[in-house]
Formats: structure tokens, C-alpha cells, sequence
């Protein structure tokens, strides 16, 4: 597998790998992680740096460290593949370009997948504020169809994605879904779901990017004026980035001196379930634009895996999957989710019956299945080129 991650604070990576190792196969993931190797079920998983961090500015910072973190890839997969032939390679976009260091294995008739986590050209105009027909929105839209068309194999967080770029004329033979639901091996049986209390302070929790598109100080602005008009509700914000956490806690710090805490350090994807487990209600407060549309966010199926009441953005994808089981609020808007969490405090039993059907509909997506579709896929591919 090969990411522009840390293997430690991401979910999906790590969901993937031990599915594989779990079973008896040795994962090599090249990464932004420190090298180590760690035994999991009857495999290993293996990790290797090919760059160190990501570089942070504008578009042209982005596109260097895309571009230098490519380069180290294809060094260190190339290495690897003359040490020990690869049987697949996974290929984890963004971006979706980073296929092109899996050429000396395509080469000799290694299958290739490449993992849509997101849509490049819709994150890239919105990251960056561009129009969609800037000429750099325009070259990652060639990048991602020369990208697609190098590969074997195309997998989906959701319908939406595939769909999307099937309007784009972007398809391969064979494509599967495999959705960002929580790993039960790491979160455990999905909860029974909880009761927010009504005479105790309100414990809220966001947890992953803190990205401006993902609403985070919207958040703590909604709470802010929550505790300012007497309301018991306390915030803990766990993020995966130290520098964004450290600004959001100085926007924080004037505005609720005490009830919002801000976790200074990434926290490891296996801290999450206890962190879940300490808190009454989970907020997504993800912002409005063409990417986010598209988003069914992770955070928002482990709360519900948890059984914890949930209160989202009104975004297309999420209200498809959810329907009224979960609470929304309008995107950007702190006094919108005020409210809702304002609603959620007044009336604990309608809360809790949301997030009873909602537990229901995760029930229907949940990892066991998508294990199983994955797993299924990683095997049609290996015996076809066995064959």
C-alpha cells in the first residue's frame, strides 16, 4: 500500500491492512510513518518512510510535497518489489498521480488499485479556492484520468464517488465499494445506544481533520455561545494535526476559558473508542462545497457505532445514508448547531430513539461486509494475474 499518511491516525489504511495481515499476508505500507514492522493475526504489516511530514502553504507547497513524496515512493516500492515481488499493489490516493510509482511492478503484470479516499479535482478547487475551470483544477482532472486509466482495479468510499467519476468517463472492468465504516475488531460490537443525561453537563466530541472545510471552529463557536448563556456543555476536539489543534485552541481560548478542550497532540486511532466511550453526543460539522458534498464522513459512523446521538452538517450524501436519524444542522453556521445541540439536552428520549434507527441503518454497511467485499476483490485480482 502506498499513502501520504501516517499509518497511525489512518483509520482506513489501518482497517485494510490488518483485514489483509490478519489472514496470513505481509503489508508493506509506504508512508509518512517511521519504519517498523509489527505482527498482526498470522501476517505482518511493514512500515516505510519514503518522505518526511507534509509541507504546509499555498498550491505550489501542496504540489511540491505531492510531488517529492511521489519520488520517495517509487524509490522505496521499487526497492521493495526487486527484494520480493509484489502480488498487488494499492495504490491510496491523493493524489491519485502517486499510481505512477507502482510503474516497475505494472510493468511486469503486478495488479494495480487505486483507492479513491477522496476526489481530487473537487478538494483541490475548494482547498485552494479555484474555480473549476482554473487551469490547475483543470490539470488535476487530466492527472486523475491518466491516473484511473493506468490502474486495474477502482475502489470507492460511496455510490457517489463512483458515480461522479463515471460521468467523467473515468471506469475500469472491475470497481468496488468499500465504505469508511467502523473496524469492529478496534471499536468492538456496535453499543447500545446511550441516553444523553438531563441533569448533568452535556460532553460533546469531534474527533479527525481540522482542516477549515471540516467545521471545527464552527463547532467551538456553537459551544461558546452555548456556555455563555449558562448552558452545561463541554467540547473535546481530538484532531491529527498538532498545528491546526494549536491554533484552534487559541481561537478557543477567549471565547470559553473552561468546557472546551482541545487535545494538543494527534491521538492514535486506537485511543478513539475510550475517548467515544467518555462523551454524550458527536458532532460533524463539516462545511458546504463540491467536495464535501460528496462526504460520508467516518467520524459521524463510529458515533453512531458507539451509540452515541449524532448531529451533522445537512449534506447530500450523509442525508442519503441517514435520513431523519440523525440531527442536522446548517453547515457553517454555529447558532444552527447551538441549536441542535440545544435540542439534543431539552429532549434526551427523542435523541436517543435517532440514535437507535440509526444504529440500524450502520448495521447494513458495517466493516464485516466490507471486509468481506474487499478481501474478495484483493483475490479476483491476484488469481487473475496468477492465472
Amino acid at each position: 500500500m502506498v499513502h501520504y499518511s501516517d499509518f497511525e491516525v489512518d483509520s482506513r489504511i489501518q482497517r485494510q491492512a490488518r483485514a489483509l495481515a490478519e489472514r496470513g499476508d505481509t503489508v508493506e505500507c509506504v508512508c509518512l510513518s517511521d519504519d517498523a514492522t509489527f505482527p498482526i493475526g498470522g501476517g505482518e504489516i511493514a512500515l516505510h518512510r519514503a518522505a518526511r511530514g507534509k509541507p504546509r502553504g499555498g498550491a505550489r507547497a501542496y504540489i511540491d510535497g505531492n510531488l517529492r513524496f511521489a519520488l520517495g515512493a517509487a524509490r522505496k516500492l521499487t526497492a521493495l518489489d526487486r527484494r520480493e515481488p509484489f502480488d498487488l499493489i494499492e495504490i491510496h490516493n491523493m493524489p491519485d498521480a502517486l499510481v505512477f510509482a507502482a510503474l516497475r511492478p505494472k510493468l511486469r503484470g503486478t495488479p494495480i488499485v487505486l483507492n479513491f479516499h477522496d476526489t481530487f479535482p473537487e478538494l483541490f478547487a475548494t482547498l485552494f479556492d479555484r474555480p473549476p475551470d482554473h487551469p490547475l483544477v483543470r490539470l488535476v482532472r487530466v492527472e486523475e484520468r491518466a491516473s484511473a486509466r493506468f490502474v486495474d482495479c477502482h475502489v470507492f468510499v460511496t455510490e457517489e464517488a463512483r458515480d461522479l467519476l463515471r460521468r467523467r468517463g473515468i471506469h475500469t472492468p472491475r470497481s468496488q465499494i468499500v465504505m469508511n465504516t467502523p473496524d469492529e475488531r478496534l471499536f468492538g460490537a456496535r453499543r447500545e445506544v446511550r441516553t444523553p443525561p438531563g441533569d448533568r453537563p452535556l460532553r460533546v466530541m469531534y474527533h479527525g481533520g481540522l482542516a477549515e472545510r471540516f467545521g471545527a471552529e464552527t463547532l467551538v463557536r456553537a459551544v461558546a455561545t452555548l456556555r455563555a448563556d449558562g448552558q452545561p456543555v463541554e467540547l473535546d476536539i481530538y484532531g491529527s494535526d498538532a498545528e491546526a489543534a494549536a491554533q484552534l485552541a487559541a481561537i478557543a481560548a477567549p471565547l470559553a476559558p473552561d468546557g472546551i478542550r482541545i487535545a494538543p497532540q494527534p491521538t492514535p486511532v486506537e485511543q478513539i473508542p475510550a475517548r467515544l466511550e467518555a462523551a454524550h453526543i458527536g458532532v460533524v460539522p463539516t462545511l458546504r462545497d463540491d467536495f464535501t458534498e460528496l462526504l460520508l464522513p467516518v467520524k459521524l459512523l463510529e458515533y453512531v457505532h458507539m451509540g452515541m446521538p449524532a448531529i451533522a452538517s445537512a449534506l447530500p450524501t450523509i442525508e442519503r445514508y441517514f435520513g431523519d436519524d440523525v440531527l442536522y444542522a446548517e453547515p457553517g453556521d454555529p447558532d444552527s448547531i447551538a441549536a441542535a445541540i440545544e435540542a439534543v439536552r431539552a429532549d434526551p428520549a427523542a435523541a436517543a430513539g435517532r440514535a437507535t434507527r440509526a444504529s440500524a441503518r450502520l448495521e447494513q454497511i458495517g466493516w464485516s461486509r466490507q471486509r468481506r467485499g474487499y478481501l474478495e476483490m484483493v483475490d479476483e485480482l491476484v488469481a487473475a494475474r496468477r492465472s
